[in-house]
């Protein structure tokens, strides 16, 4: 059998399967999701050759899936590279409209913000980001890092203490 016939069976009988396993670790819409199936789909055709049937086709398939889940949520991050903290976002939802000199100052504090987020290493980014941009859980979050939730929570811990030290050593705001 060909190449190409074997690929084309084996994602034929696994894509429904597969967009299910990542819908349910990305806990996306259907639009990401196919995206990291599509990329999957494409990273096993490129890898197919390399294949050595240690384990079922499913798993190593939901091993690659998982790997582009990753990418996906680094992509965002770097997409989204100036992050803000929501929490600066619900106060400019006020009912109450800003006066000019409040407007300029959380403009400046978004700023200061973003710069100090820029400054701590990308892996501890993402998992603020994860955390309180897109309000993930720490399960979700271990589910797209792949590691355990105690790791994350551990892990998180330690982002946000040196976020809080790159914050407090500008000596932004504090008088």
């Amino acid at each position: 059998m060909a190449k190409n016939t074997r690929f084309e069976a084996v994602y034929r009988d696994f894509y429904l399967p597969l967009t299910k396993f990542v819908m349910k670790r990305m806990g996306a819409g259907e639009k990401e999701a196919e995206e990291v199936v599509e990329e999957t789909a494409v990273a096993a055709w490129k890898g197919w050759n390399t294949f050595k049937h240690k384990s079922g086709y499913f798993t190593w398939l939901c091993r690659i899936a998982l790997n582009k889940i990753a990418d996906y949520y680094h992509d965002q991050v770097n997409e989204n590279s100036k992050l803000i903290v929501p929490l600066i976002d619900t106060i400019t939802e006020t009912d109450k409209k800003l006066s000019p000199d409040e407007t300029l100052a959380l403009k400046e504090l978004r700023k200061s913000v973003n710069d100090c987020l820029n400054l701590l290493p990308p892996e501890k980014r993402q998992l603020l980001q994860f955390r309180y941009w897109y309000d993930m859980s720490y399960s979700e979050i271990s589910k797209v890092m792949g590691i355990s939730e105690r790791a994350v929570e551990g892990q998180i811990y330690r982002a946000k203490h040196e976020f809080a030290k790159v914050w407090s050593s500008t000596k932004v705001y504090t008088k």
